[in-house]
């Protein structure tokens, strides 16, 4: 019995070393990623003289949280281990997305948005002050695979709105478009 013991042990110690390494990598090549999504998303959405992004959302958190003690039970890390097993690619949108573009005589500006809210270096808004006025977009990255990205750019202040989607692939190491909706 001790021996089967000592077993389980040794090989839930040698798991949780290899788990403890696990991380995921971002994409090869993600700036030019991210200059091929901006070209798509201006040829797309064809604005007038000026387009806002989202690339990096923050979410408020109200009051504490009870659910969450400050620990992470075994079953939570299992979850998020599982999480980057399924997925170990990734496309940072808080970085490699430069503030301003000038694409076909149109100004794109990226930057964050909270709640109501968008923020950049070069201009900073709340959507109510301006709701007719200007287009704001989110990008978020729907699946991310090695040489594999679907993106989905929609209406930041409203779902209903006109959305996009397309998938990128990386081929001889440049980012391209291959299909759109």
């Amino acid at each position: 019995m001790k021996k089967y013991l000592i077993l389980i042990i040794l090989t839930l110690t040698v798991l949780t070393i290899f788990i403890c390494q696990i991380e995921r990598k971002e994409v090869k090549n993600s700036k030019q990623l991210k200059e091929e999504i901006i070209k798509e998303v201006v040829n797309k959405l064809n604005p007038k003289d000026s387009l806002f992004i989202v690339t990096a959302r923050t979410l408020g958190v109200c009051g504490n949280d009870e659910r969450y003690d400050g620990f992470t039970t075994p079953i939570e890390k299992f979850s998020e281990i599982k999480f980057i097993l399924e997925n170990p690619y990734f496309v940072d949108g808080s970085i490699g997305f430069k503030e301003n573009y000038l694409i076909n005589n149109k100004t794109i500006i990226t930057g964050g948005a909270f709640d109501n809210e968008f923020a950049s270096n070069t201009l900073n808004f709340k959507y109510d002050e301006v709701k007719n006025e200007k287009q704001v977009y989110d990008i978020q990255f729907t699946t991310v695979n090695k040489d594999t990205v679907y993106v989905s750019i929609f209406d930041y202040f409203s779902r209903e709105r006109r959305n996009v989607k397309f998938k990128m692939v990386q081929k001889n190491s440049k980012w391209k478009i291959e299909t759109t909706e």
